[in-house]
């Protein structure tokens, strides 16, 4: 039996009114796109930058390798690059970057995730471990 909205607010300490959880999304958000933003000026301007620890053990991209690079090509709108650095990413960052703020939405509403996006969401993680495989194959 799910819990009523009084009780999750009991439970939690927070208003689970639609504007406070709006408030949140919003803030949780900014935060991400703030440490994003932190690391881009970070990747940019110095010469710190993670690396890829399966990249370096392995020698092998993992499926997310290039994604830094990605982001930097298209913020100046250099797209033709972008893409090459990361085709699976480049293609399905609208859907990641909904699915963050989506999740984000989820969390912040003490909601359960539904059958519908679960799929989804497994799909495309099952697309991204292809992608990881095929691009050590092909490329």
């Amino acid at each position: 039996m799910e819990e009523s909205r009084e009780e999750l607010e009991k439970k939690y300490g927070i208003s689970l009114s639609p504007g406070a959880i709006r408030k949140r999304t919003i803030r949780d958000t900014a935060l991400i796109l703030l440490a994003g933003v932190a690391y881009y000026i970070c990747v940019t301007c110095t010469p710190f930058a993670l690396q890829c620890y399966f990249y370096v053990i392995t020698g092998l991209k993992c499926p997310a390798c290039g994604a830094t690079h990605m982001v930097i090509a298209a913020s100046h709108f250099d797209f033709v690059r972008a893409f090459g650095y990361n085709q699976f990413l480049f293609v399905t960052f609208p859907y990641v970057a909904g699915e963050i703020i989506y999740l984000i939405y989820i969390n912040e509403a003490k909601k359960h995730i539904n059958r519908i996006n679960q799929i989804v969401l497994f799909i495309w993680l099952g697309l991204f471990i292809i992608f990881g495989i095929i691009r050590n194959l092909f490329f």
